[in-house]
């Protein structure tokens, strides 16, 4: 795998967490009655989920 294409792929998948984030936000906002605080709250778990699927991985001895 390229250096272009790895980086591609991390910026796809931070694109994908961050848009199920949301989507899943949004939908969970409209059942509690509170769509801007489950917004918020969906786009940070798709960030934090983007991150964690990307970081490099460290392996012990």
């Amino acid at each position: 795998m390229s250096k272009k294409s790895k980086k591609t792929a991390i910026l796809d998948t931070y694109a994908l967490c961050i848009t199920t984030g949301l989507i899943v936000g949004f939908s969970l906002g409209t059942l509690l009655n509170n769509i801007l605080l489950s917004t918020v709250a969906g786009l940070i778990l798709g960030t934090v989920a983007a991150y964690h699927f990307t970081r490099p991985k460290k392996f012990r001895k």
